[in-house]
């Protein structure tokens, strides 16, 4: 087994259970962040609001876990093996929901009488299902440390799969807004919007990577 409280101490398991609450909140951002691009250009903005709101929420209580995480770490000191490896993986799931939440900002700041162009909303919705594809692995992905390093490595690789073909969605993103035609002030925050959405995808990737060494290493 990868993991088991018998061949590891209590910091270990209890680090690795808040990491496994921290992904859980992390799939949730994901989830209000696809709730928010699809209700962005509907009518109105009161669901809108409602939805940057909660994500809100979710990130203030996702910093409260890394917080908690890193206090249990710190604490172990030198003594807890792999705390490098720990502290790694915390800092690069908070990551993930931080970017989330400045995602949402950019679109939060957009015009909202600005009506995008259909394929950029479809590439759009499509980068936003990929970021929902690699959380929900990323939570299985720490539910494996509890099971075989096959299945890690496994899911690992599932993500680095997805993670390309965000890279598709990301590259027709990125030539729609250089075919923009609309005011420089749109074209900067969607952009910005876009590259925190991908950079989510890879925040996830890189997380996996992190996961996968620290298995192979116990």
């Amino acid at each position: 087994m990868v993991y088991h409280s018998k061949n590891g101490n209590n910091v270990d398991k209890k680090v690795l259970e808040i990491i496994l609450d921290h992904v859980r909140l992390v799939l949730s951002g994901s989830e209000t962040l696809s709730k928010i691009v699809d209700c962005w250009k509907s009518p109105g903005r009161e669901v809108f609001n409602k939805e940057i709101k909660e994500l809100d929420a979710l990130e203030a209580k996702a910093n409260t876990l890394k917080n908690c995480a890193m206090k249990e770490i710190s604490d172990a000191g030198p003594a807890l093996l792999f705390r490098q490896d720990l502290m790694r993986i915390v800092r690069c799931i908070d990551q993930i929901i931080d970017l989330g939440q400045g995602a949402a900002y950019f679109l939060e700041q957009l015009d909202k009488d600005w009506m995008p162009p259909k394929t950029l909303v479809k590439n759009l919705q499509g980068l936003v299902e990929k970021t929902l594809i690699v959380s929900r692995s990323l939570v299985d992905l720490v539910r494996a440390l509890y099971q075989k390093l096959d299945k890690v490595i496994e899911i690992s690789e599932s993500i680095e799969i997805m993670e390309n073909k965000a890279d598709v969605n990301y590259r027709a993103l990125i030539i729609e807004i250089a075919k923009l035609d609309a005011p420089k002030g749109i074209s900067v925050l969607v952009r910005e919007s876009i590259d925190r959405i991908e950079d989510m995808v890879d925040s996830t990737r890189d997380v996996a990577s992190h996961i996968r060494v620290y298995a192979m290493s116990r």
